[in-house]
């Protein structure tokens, strides 16, 4: 049975037609981030972030020194627990050690969601751009926004939004908004 955060994390790639691995990688440096302010960790510190996407388990991963005496719990773990992970580990090495907070998931959710947001919006400019690039000196539909006095604006697919000054518009030619027009794609910004 899936769990409400698989079938969020489906409709997000849905929603957004990205490739499932933007949306990942969004996600794993969200985590990273949330768990750097949670703990206030060092940005020098090597933090990782893994996710299970059937459950939604957010499990992270941080470096830490290996010392017989902890004082700091940030960057430290007892030679005890980084041989768990590594039998040959000794005094002074570094380890990556699961260090996931009690509370993470309700902490990580509040933090994490403008990181998200924002890459998922950096991800979907970048295709826009490539899309339209392609496109250069092709013919192009869309539809009249808004009429101006010097140029138009045109919404194009994928939510992109071209324009078109006066002096390349044909000149007796009256354009309404909502009217459908095509339109030679000349550059792309």
């Amino acid at each position: 049975m899936k769990t409400e955060f698989a079938l969020a994390f489906k409709q997000v790639l849905s929603d957004k037609n990205l490739p499932e691995e933007i949306i990942i990688e969004a996600l794993k440096y969200a985590l990273v981030s949330a768990y750097r302010r949670s703990v206030n960790a060092s940005s020098a510190q090597n933090v990782e972030a893994d996710i299970d996407l059937e459950t939604g388990e957010v499990v992270v991963f941080v470096e830490k020194e290996v010392v017989e005496d902890i004082q700091d719990n940030r960057t430290e773990v007892l030679i005890e627990e980084a041989r768990k992970v590594n039998p040959e580990t000794e005094l002074g090495d570094l380890e990556m050690v699961e260090s996931t907070p009690e509370d993470f998931g309700r902490v990580a959710a509040q933090t994490a969601r403008q990181v998200i947001q924002q890459r998922i919006r950096q991800a979907e400019r970048l295709a826009q751009y490539e899309y339209y690039n392609g496109k250069i000196g092709e013919i192009v539909t869309g539809v009249i926004q808004a009429v101006h006095r010097n140029e138009q604006t045109i919404g194009l697919n994928i939510n992109a939004e071209g324009k078109m000054p006066r002096n390349h518009q044909i000149g007796k030619e009256y354009y309404r908004v909502h009217d459908r027009i095509r339109a030679l794609l000349l550059d792309v910004e």
